[in-house]
């Protein structure tokens, strides 16, 4: 390896026109294609370098996918692309200091002796393999971080994590994954390792007779939020339609979560008038076993309620509503962790039918009360957010998502995307992402803009 060239940093690849190589989409699947594209930093612009016998592989921090000639192809013109680690030589390349510049090479592939280019330098679109030294671009690796520092990464999946509808959510139970998402009456699906997924069936093969009466004369089933309470399972849900107020929240509860579901009845509602809407549920329990109920959306934000443990309904003997984040007319989805002495309240933000308005956030307190402040100190109360997602190609509309804590303390972002929402298809998918915690105690998406700064702390 090139002495300039570090075991194990981070760099962003560029041409001289200043376009980025990078993989053409967020969480590129196997055998996506390579582009040169503005050069902005995002985590599909990032290259952790690796050192191997004979060169190096260049790793593509979004997917971890490495960069390849596809197809080993040896023509004039072939697609680079991005593959999993493997023994093939077309993963590994050969950097050839270019006279007179710093930290710039020509890149020679190791099995087809062809050379890594961008198709057009004075703009983006693929890059590809040129068979000649005088047809390769000259690229120069800029330094994004050193050796060790960690990135978030987006889980490559498989098997059945593509639906009509979404909201999702993930538990673990005795070494197994558990998705809840509310299509199909709340299906179910598990997982091994977060990234295989099979369907095993739903809550509700039939819907309670209760859900139309409470909702206006809806029965459509939204946002399940489910934990584990000894050794019952409870699923907490919305019942509503969109843009109504008149919504309910119930409860399932099963000792299994593959089979024999039970309703629990309802748990709360709202009506029009009210400051709340009763959608989105999700639960918070105390170190001490104290539990709450999270919920809202629009109207005026996000509200909690005390948990009876025993029954999983509203707590009779403590009747304080606390309002805990108010979105201006534009905030979902709540879910609450706690984390290194902060309560941590993350929410989705903006309109999910208007495209890029979309994204998640987050705010944090000293107390699970409040007040909730985002990064720069001013209150959620206030519509204050600190965003932690933006629309990226490939992974749009992520807003609806949770944080969820997994058993060895690795934080996961798991969410609902659209791999293009123009598509009149429309089809959602799972996306899971690991979270990263910057040095100010902040978490940081792979879908975050600014990355690079966002990791460092910066305002």
């Amino acid at each position: 390896m090139p002495t300039l060239l570090e075991e194990g940093s981070v760099y962003r690849i560029e041409t001289p026109g200043f376009f980025a190589l990078a993989g053409d989409e967020f969480g590129a699947a196997e055998n996506a294609e390579t582009v040169t594209q503005a050069a902005n930093g995002d985590l599909n612009q990032l290259w952790r370098v690796h050192a191997a016998d004979g060169g190096i592989l260049l790793e593509n921090l979004s997917a971890g996918l490495y960069l390849t000639v596809k197809a080993d192809s040896k023509k004039e013109g072939a697609l680079l692309s991005l593959t999993s680690r493997n023994e093939i030589r077309s993963q590994l390349w050969s950097p050839l200091p270019a006279e007179g510049k710093e930290n710039a090479f020509l890149l020679q592939n190791a099995m087809t002796g062809g050379y890594a280019a961008a198709k057009d330098e004075t703009g983006a679109g693929n890059a590809v393999q040129k068979t000649e030294p005088d047809g390769a671009t000259v690229w120069t690796f800029k330094k994004a971080a050193e050796p060790g520092t960690e990135f978030p990464r987006i889980l490559l999946l498989s098997g059945d994590y593509v639906s009509a509808s979404s909201c999702p959510e993930i538990r673990r139970i005795n070494g197994v994954y558990y998705n809840f998402n509310q299509s199909g009456g709340i299906a179910i699906k598990r997982s091994s390792d977060l990234k295989n997924w099979i369907k095993l069936g739903s809550v509700f093969p039939e819907k309670p007779g209760w859900l139309q009466g409470a909702a206006g004369g809806s029965d459509s089933i939204w946002a399940p939020g489910c934990y584990l309470v000894g050794g019952t399972l409870r699923c907490y849900y919305a019942v509503s339609s969109l843009g109504s107020q008149d919504s309910a929240i119930g409860m399932a509860y099963s000792a299994s979560p593959s089979s024999g579901w039970k309703d629990g009845g309802m748990v709360i509602a709202s009506k029009k008038g009210d400051p709340y809407n009763c959608i989105d549920p999700n639960i918070f329990v105390e170190d001490d076993g104290s539990t709450y109920l999270i919920f809202g959306s629009y109207w005026t934000g996000i509200y909690m309620r005390k948990i009876d443990p025993a029954t999983g309904l509203l707590d009779e003997k403590e009747l304080t509503l606390w309002h805990l984040a108010e979105g201006k007319g534009e905030m979902e989805a709540p879910y609450l962790i706690k984390k290194d002495g902060y309560y941590y309240l993350f929410v989705a933000m903006g309109n999910l039918s208007k495209n890029e308005s979309y994204h998640w956030c987050v705010g944090r307190s000293e107390s699970l009360f409040g007040p909730y402040l985002d990064k720069n100190g001013k209150p959620m109360l206030q519509g204050n957010v600190s965003a932690l997602t933006e629309y990226k190609k490939g992974i749009e509309g992520v807003g609806h998502a949770q944080c969820f804590l997994d058993d060895d303390g690795t934080c996961y972002m798991v969410a609902e995307y659209w791999k293009d929402r123009s598509d009149p298809a429309r089809k959602v998918a799972l996306h899971i992402s690991t979270i990263v915690w910057n040095g100010e105690g902040w978490p940081v998406t792979a879908l975050s803009k600014d990355l690079l700064r966002e990791l460092a702390g910066r305002k």
